[in-house]
């Protein structure tokens, strides 16, 4: 009996300590546009900065391994994958990366992260259209293609990609089943709440909102030869250019971050892998060190021979060695753990200010692009107030709390 215990001992230690290979995963593509696609019919897709969702206790971050500073970059890192990818089909308008509260494009992207580890990416994903339609609300989970993490070339495939692709054709497969009607008043409704936006005493009246689905509708649409319309017109396209601005602010940073962001998810997989198999073998060797004790003793008990004593004397000191063992295993559990932490550490996120003209003036936005945004619409409000003179929409106490930009003209002189 207690030979048995003793072999059986040994082969799950032995089995415990075998790292666990995750096989390759079978690669996704996103699906490309075969024909031209109407100008009418593209939609413009505004992908938002994901929410981050960090826990405040500390113990927790831990246990998840979560790293602030890491799960900040993904906030913005994971919009510009998706962003890449969906431009990639030609199945849509323009495709760009916005702050969190942006509504002036055609569909939005919003995505909140469950986990993330080089092992897996799990997201929440919510897509939604202009007219306050929800397409879907999904879970997305993926394991990593460790392919991505032995290809050594300066930009290997995205070791999450599939989610990406399996996103893009989710969003594809909604917008087939759409008619061409319905995308023209998603455009439409889009171009309203701007105008809305920035101009509610000018343009209420020509949008409407249902108060049971909450989704906005054209109650009527502006004159052709409004030159209140044809003033918003170019606001918009003012906007855009900011828009644009601030997308290849994230793509600059998603770039930057690249190399070391790679380095740190093949390195995290590395530790988790190792940290796994650590805890496997430490867990078999407690439990079954403890079994080869209780053995000993019972065989001990019934023996009455000499022989029979020595050998479940042995037992249960083998047993006793083979917990010892599980609480090594257990320290080096906490070594790969701290490995991972100081990796996460060691990840930081840079953010610039940026600098633009307008009406000959140049200024200085401060603050993050979320922030720059902000005071960008605020400006464009008190642009479009000036260019036609009607009386400021914004109350006082907005005006006071919206973050400064710098005038660097004003400045130099």
């Amino acid at each position: 009996m207690i030979a048995i215990l003793a072999l059986l001992a040994t082969a799950f230690a032995a089995a415990g300590c075998v790292t666990q290979e995750t096989r390759p995963q079978p690669r996704i593509k996103a699906i490309q546009a075969s024909t031209e696609i109407p100008a009418a019919q593209l939609l413009d897709v505004g992908v938002r900065l994901f929410d981050e969702n960090l826990p405040t206790n500390e113990k927790t971050l831990e246990r998840e391994h979560i790293f602030p500073e890491v799960r900040k970059a993904e906030a913005r890192y994971f919009p510009m994958q998706i962003r890449n990818t969906l431009e990639g089909t030609g199945q849509w308008g323009q495709v760009r990366v916005i702050p969190r509260d942006a509504d002036s494009l055609d569909v939005h992207v919003s995505g909140r992260i469950l986990e993330s580890t080089g092992q897996l990416l799990r997201a929440e994903i919510v897509v939604s259209d202009a007219t306050g339609r929800r397409w879907f609300k999904r879970e997305y989970e993926q394991p990593a293609d460790t392919r991505s993490y032995k290809d050594q070339s300066a930009r290997p495939r995205d070791p999450f990609q599939n989610l990406y692709s399996t996103l893009a054709n989710d969003m594809l497969m909604y917008r087939r089943q759409l008619a061409p009607a319905d995308m023209e008043n998603v455009r439409r409704v889009s171009e309203l709440r701007f105008a809305t936006d920035l101009a509610p005493y000018a343009f209420q009246d020509y949008l409407g909102e249902d108060k049971k689905s909450g989704q906005y509708k054209v109650m009527r649409l502006p004159a052709d030869n409004d030159p209140l319309s044809a003033r918003m017109d170019r606001l918009r396209e003012r906007d855009y250019a900011l828009l644009d601005t601030i997308n290849e602010y994230y793509s600059l940073f998603t770039d930057n971050m690249a190399e070391s962001y790679t380095s740190w998810r093949r390195y995290s997989y590395a530790e988790l892998e190792a940290e796994s198999a650590a805890k496997r073998s430490a867990l078999s060797r407690k439990l079954l060190g403890a079994a080869a004790i209780v053995g000993g003793l019972i065989a001990g008990s019934e023996s009455d021979s000499y022989v029979g004593q020595a050998a479940a004397t042995g037992a249960i000191f083998g047993g006793a060695y083979v917990i010892k063992s599980g609480f090594d295993k257990g320290a080096e559990v906490k070594m790969h753990s701290e490995s991972i932490k100081q990796l996460g550490d060691s990840f930081q996120a840079e953010v610039q200010p940026m600098v633009i003209e307008v009406e000959g003036r140049t200024l200085q936005l401060q603050g993050t692009a979320e922030e720059k945004y902000h005071e960008w619409r605020r400006l464009l409000k008190e642009l479009y107030e000036n260019e036609t003179g009607l009386p400021a929409a914004l109350p006082a106490a907005a005006h006071d709390t919206a973050p400064a930009a710098v005038d660097t003209d004003a400045q130099s002189d």
